[in-house]
């Protein structure tokens, strides 16, 4: 009988959370139409509601999780269009958006002409401009396809989670993914981070199966993931070819192992024949991969002294001091430019009110290290985390060492959040915002 209560509650639960959540949209929808915000742009973000709402049906755990988050996205959305400025609304997100628009001036199938070359890193206009072809200009529409790949994030991210560690981590990591700030706004305008972090996340579901389970499905999700990370930006091409590594070495050990006992595996086999071909391929064509040129150049070390100062500029530029002159001063210097990527800005740095949200920012990602350190044991000693830390570290050495101020830092940091968090989940302090053992004392005392 408690079990057939416990389940009405439950379902009395669920129905409150889609009962606030309609109320909600159609609240949303009512300020949207006051302020006319367009069709276009509304039918969007309701079409984004809707697919929310779908896979809320599919993962009860996670329904109130998946509502705060897209309510407080559409709320920012919602300010940044018509009451505020938001932060790194303007730059690159106003020229993506331009340039969307100027491709779909050549209608549908114009657009098929416009699409980037390896270094011009426009996918995400030439995306857009597709949409735009189709139906009519609307930042707001192209701020929801943003919102989509954000929301997935969120989903997937905790999804992970549980796959890694447990559906208790999993809630937790998703409360953080739904309202961390910088994953909020990014969420919300028309950049490239919210594709970067579900494509991304996409790789290491693939990489989080092969490693338990193997399979070829596996690798073809793992390199679909990195693959659509790289066309969003294409300095993620490192976590595909460190992960492409690691599997050619990881499967000619297991052949060389087996080769002793004659049980070669096929899979194994194609595996390796797999890895290899790519690697010979990558290195055929190896100058047009994207930012980086050739693989040569990402061990050029006069290129990069070259590159890290040309890049060190505007007023949140890291220090003058940072920047090394000599492949001596290159050596020591560089560790400390990628402290600067990962933390900065710090106290000393902050000289307007803007840079406190890069402050807050970078002090949650010394949180995250900080745990890291204390667990680093736990972590290694993991297979799978393992192979997601390599891949991680790669990607901070090289976007370290790429970035050259703290704003930039901090958009090309948050690529990589969702990873950090997955890494040290179980060890991230929960908040709590009204003590159960108060809560008791005080129904006791008011029983009295």
């Amino acid at each position: 009988m408690i079990k057939n209560l416990d389940n009405i509650l439950s379902g009395i639960k669920i129905k409150k959370n889609n009962l606030f959540f309609f109320f909600f949209m159609a609240l949303y929808v009512g300020f949207l139409a006051i302020v006319k915000a367009g069709l276009l742009g509304s039918l969007s973000l309701i079409f984004v509601a809707l697919i929310t709402f779908y896979f809320s049906r599919y993962y009860k755990s996670l329904v109130t999780i998946l509502y705060v988050a897209l309510c407080v996205r559409l709320v920012t959305i919602f300010f940044g269009n018509f009451l505020v400025i938001l932060p790194d609304s303007w730059g690159d997100a106003t020229f993506f958006e331009l340039r969307a628009w100027e491709y779909s001036q050549d209608g549908f199938f114009g657009v098929l002409s416009y699409f980037p070359s390896d270094k011009s890193s426009l996918y995400l206009s030439w995306i857009l401009a597709f949409f735009y072809s189709l139906t009519d200009r609307s930042v707001i529409m192209g701020q929801s396809l943003s919102l989509l790949f954000g929301m997935g994030s969120v989903l997937l991210g905790s999804r992970l989670a549980h796959k890694i560690w447990s559906e208790k981590i999993s809630i937790k990591v998703g409360w953080i993914l739904a309202l961390y700030p910088t994953l909020v706004l990014y969420s919300c305008l028309i950049l490239r981070e919210a594709y970067v972090w579900f494509f991304l996340l996409v790789a290491l579901y693939g990489i989080v199966c092969w490693s338990k389970s193997g399979g070829f499905k596996t690798i073809i999700i793992t390199f679909i993931g990195f693959s659509g990370a790289t066309f969003f930006h294409g300095g993620m091409f490192v976590g595909g070819f460190i992960f492409l590594t690691i599997l050619t070495i990881t499967s000619f050990i297991i052949i060389l192992k087996r080769f002793f006992y004659l049980k070669i595996s096929i899979n194994s086999l194609v595996m390796l024949g797999f890895s290899i071909i790519t690697i010979i391929f990558l290195v055929l064509n190896s100058d047009s991969i994207p930012k980086i040129g050739s693989l040569k150049n990402m061990f050029n070390v006069d290129r990069l002294l070259i590159e890290i100062s040309n890049r060190n500029i505007n007023a949140a530029a890291f220090p003058a001091w940072t920047v090394p002159k000599t492949e001596f001063e290159f050596i020591y210097k560089a560790p400390i430019r990628i402290i600067y990527f990962m933390f900065s800005p710090f106290p000393w740095d902050v000289n307007k009110t803007a840079h406190l949200f890069g402050l807050f920012d970078g002090m949650f990602h010394i949180m995250l290290f900080i745990l890291f350190i204390k667990n680093f044991k736990s972590i290694w000693s993991d297979r799978t985390l393992r192979i997601i830390l390599i891949i991680l570290a790669s990607y901070l050495i090289v976007y370290g060492l790429a970035t050259g101020n703290f704003g930039t830092g901090l958009r090309h940091r948050t690529k990589f959040i969702i990873v950090s968090i997955l890494m040290v989940a179980p060890w991230i302090p929960k908040l709590v915002f009204f003590d159960k053992k108060q809560r008791n004392i005080n129904n006791k005392k008011s029983d009295l």
